[in-house]
């Protein structure tokens, strides 16, 4: 292990990590300072310029002096140009006017605080770091399978990870076969931030019970990045971007490999970890079209395709078994922007293509899998306080499975959300969505009260529902000595209760508060039979309660910052009057990052308490096994060289520790991980 240190410190210079150019980011805002969706964001000084998302965020990768000028348009607003100073988050409102006014010039602010939107801005570290940045999202649970190669999802409030939503660029990432997203097959070079909802999203309907995780596609940036570490780490990776007045491309591709064979301790013994070892490349495209002040087309192409090792569990191990996969996400979205409002139509296709292979058990599946989705929307302001969206979407899934066989289903939902302004600070959004299948029916609802009190901060409380459909495997798993599905099986349903305080103090400070309550109906798990055969069925009713203390500290002297979050959970089965397996007491994370002129320094610390599961001993009795927590510590130091701010090097060291990880003990961890790199921006 100390010869790949040294030898990883030594060659540095030709290791990798994406030099994220410091830029700047932050919200435009209408006049009554909500999102003002699609606004143009436009830097004289390089030509360069991004759209703001639905939600307003906007995000220039470009590097941003104190002193450059941003120019923020959006049609039926007033031109705004906009002096930085320097703040690395800004926020803008627009004020309305159909009517082309004079440029008026005003200096940026920073935002005091976090923003009611939680944002997670991808960092240099997190470009070399095994998925550590989802851990850093308030209340998430990432939850791993051994390595880079082994199968990763993140669920909420101590849920699965079938219950969240991922979604990349407008396009939904989950799976119709098993009903998850796996992380492991999304390069984090396709996204540079991410933000959360912590509710069923109205938007997305079934798998949205626990939430959604948006991931803003990158933009704006021509690099070169070549990497190595140690577990036989190597990676590397360009981008190209050419801009246009009116136009703007945006192309990636790369890969990485790694063996991933290491040794761990069971038991007091130790054991190899092999046949764990992955290759992946991936290339995307995204382009983004200014017709007009009032029309943006926005088009995108993700492709990633990984060959790997499936070393299977520790009892289990599968030496032999391969698996191949190929993962594609194609997405075009037409914005026509209105004096009072928007319209948008959305066509959006997830294609995934996998092969898995055991010999040593005549195994030789093909499964492939798609939805197409189709989605319009409309905004508009009803009256001066009283903002309406509606939607109506469109969706096909299909699998062709040399398991399950040739299946489909289409899904058809409509949905409408309000927006209303009772007097200042005072905001009420009910919001409905109605889903219709072949056979079944199921209602989304949402009721969110946000008051800002004086001196005390600002009050949500926010009550609702959500559900899951059965996947294509809980229905039609093929019946045989060890499985079979169930197509008798009911949706999901759940409940949500949630009151929270948002308070922000001094320049840059904000602690959140939150309480949650989610009780789930019609639960889908696999559980063996009396003929020891795994099916799914429907549980009665699970409930989950968490508290969570999230917090953003002021800036110190020295440009040193620290944010993160405390969680506590308690989860039932009604049934057995037992926690859900698996899910944390207490988790927690910490983040400082220290920055100076030359170079960044970040730690990132995550916590996880106490989890435990069902098990067996020596005479195979059922027992109760607790499993010990850990921490989990990573460091990141990111050095521009003299003369040359646009080459950067880079070291990241995770498991700084070398503790045991592993969240499944059936799925080992690796211990320290160490990786340098060097990125040059063009």
């Amino acid at each position: 292990m100390l010869k790949n240190i040294l030898y990883v410190l030594v060659t540095g210079t030709c290791c990798q990590a994406l030099a994220w150019a410091i830029g700047v980011s932050g919200f435009v805002l209408n006049d009554n300072l909500e999102p003002l969706p699609y606004a143009t964001v436009t830097h004289p000084k390089t030509g360069s310029w991004v759209i703001a998302d639905e939600e307003g965020r906007f995000l220039f990768q470009t590097a941003v002096e104190p002193s450059d000028s941003l120019v923020f348009y959006r049609y039926g607003y007033r031109e705004k140009t906009l002096v930085t100073s320097g703040a690395k988050q800004l926020k803008i409102s627009l004020q309305r006017d159909a009517i082309p006014m004079d440029v008026v010039e005003v200096k940026g602010q920073a935002i005091p605080g976090k923003t009611p939107w939680e944002t997670v801005i991808v960092t240099e570290t997190d470009q070399m770091s095994s998925l550590g940045v989802f851990q850093r999202v308030p209340g998430t649970l990432l939850k791993t399978y051994g390595g880079r190669a082994g199968i990763s999802n993140v669920g909420m409030d101590g849920g699965q990870g079938e219950h969240t939503k991922i979604v990349l660029d407008g396009i939904d990432l989950t799976s119709p076969q098993n009903g998850q997203t796996d992380l492991s097959e999304i390069p984090l070079v396709f996204f540079q931030q991410m933000f959360q909802s912590r509710y069923p999203g109205i938007d997305y309907g079934s798998g949205s019970m626990d939430g959604v995780i948006h991931l803003s596609p990158w933009f704006n940036r021509s690099f070169i990045n070549v990497a190595t570490g140690t577990f036989g780490y190597k990676s590397a990776s360009a981008g190209y971007r050419l801009a246009f007045p009116n136009t703007a491309v945006q192309l990636i591709g790369g890969g990485f490999s790694s063996i991933e064979d290491y040794s761990f301790s069971l038991n007091d013994s130790t054991y190899n970890r092999e046949n764990n070892g992955i290759d992946q490349t991936f290339f995307g495209g995204r382009v983004q079209f200014l017709q007009s002040r009032k029309t943006i087309i926005k088009t995108s192409l993700f492709i990633s395709s990984s060959d790997r090792g499936v070393a299977g569990s520790v009892s289990f191990p599968s030496p032999n078994a391969n698996r191949k996969n190929t993962l594609s996400l194609v997405n075009a979205t037409l914005i026509r922007i209105l004096n009072s409002g928007h319209i948008s139509i959305q066509v959006s296709r997830r294609a995934n293509d996998e092969q898995y292979s055991d010999p040593d058990f005549a195994v030789n599946s093909r499964h492939e899998v798609s939805s197409q989705r189709l989605r319009m929307k409309w905004n508009r302001r009803l009256l001066k306080h009283l903002e309406a969206n509606t939607s109506l979407e469109l969706c096909n899934e299909m699998i062709n499975s040399s398991d399950i066989g040739n299946r489909d289903r289409s899904l058809t939902a409509a949905s409408v959300s309000l927006a209303y302004n009772v007097t200042p600070g005072f905001v009420v959004r009910p919001s409905f969505r109605r889903d219709v299948g072949e056979s079944f029916r199921a209602t989304t609802n949402d009721f969110n009260v946000q008051v800002k009190i004086p001196f005390l901060g600002q009050i949500r409380g926010r009550v609702g529902n959500g559900f899951r459909l059965p996947t294509f495997n809980d229905m039609y798993w093929p019946a045989g000595s060890y499985s079979a599905g169930n197509p008798d099986l009911n949706p999901e349903n759940s409940e949500y209760y949630a009151v929270g305080l948002q308070r922000s103090f001094f320049k840059n400070g904000q602690v959140e508060l939150e309480w949650r309550e989610k009780n789930t109906n019609n639960l889908i798990i696999w559980v063996a039979g009396e003929d020891y055969v795994w099916s799914p069925i429907n549980l009665n009713e699970v409930s989950r309660k968490s508290f969570i203390v999230s917090f953003s500290l002021p800036v110190f002297p020295g440009n040193l910052s620290v944010s993160g979050y405390l969680m506590g959970n308690e989860t039932n089965d009604l049934a057995t009057d037992k926690a859900l397996p698996y899910v944390p007491t207490h988790t927690g994370q910490l983040l400082l990052q220290y920055t100076w002129a030359k170079g960044t320094l970040d730690i990132q610390t995550y916590y996880s308490g106490e989890r435990n599961y069902s098990g067996y001993d020596d005479d195979y009795n059922p027992i109760d096994i607790s499993l010990d927590p850990f921490t989990n510590v990573g460091l990141g130091l990111h050095l521009a060289m003299p003369g040359w701010n646009d080459l950067r090097l880079h070291f990241t060291f995770e498991n700084l520790l070398n503790t045991d990880t592993s969240f499944f003990p059936e799925y080992p961890e690796p211990g320290l991980r160490v990786n340098g790199g060097i990125s040059i921006l063009l």
